[in-house]
């Protein structure tokens, strides 16, 4: 049991030493994905922005009486 952890110890080192030298794919990814995650954003504050304001305007930061 030893031997096999101490074998996926040094697989997942030399993975892991291997993906951060090569970063090629992830910039565009991270920002395709930035930009998707910024445009769900956008759209959900076009829809739902006036009724988000409202709930705002709505909240209440006092404390609950104590039974």
């Amino acid at each position: 049991m030893k031997k096999q952890l101490l074998r996926l110890r040094a697989r997942l080192v030399l993975l892991l030493a291997r993906l951060t030298a090569d970063d090629r794919g992830y910039s565009a990814e991270a920002t395709i994905l930035t930009g998707l995650l910024t445009g769900v954003a956008a759209g959900v504050g076009f829809v739902f922005g006036d009724d988000i304001v409202a709930a705002a305007e709505n909240i209440n930061f006092t404390n609950p009486p104590r039974p």
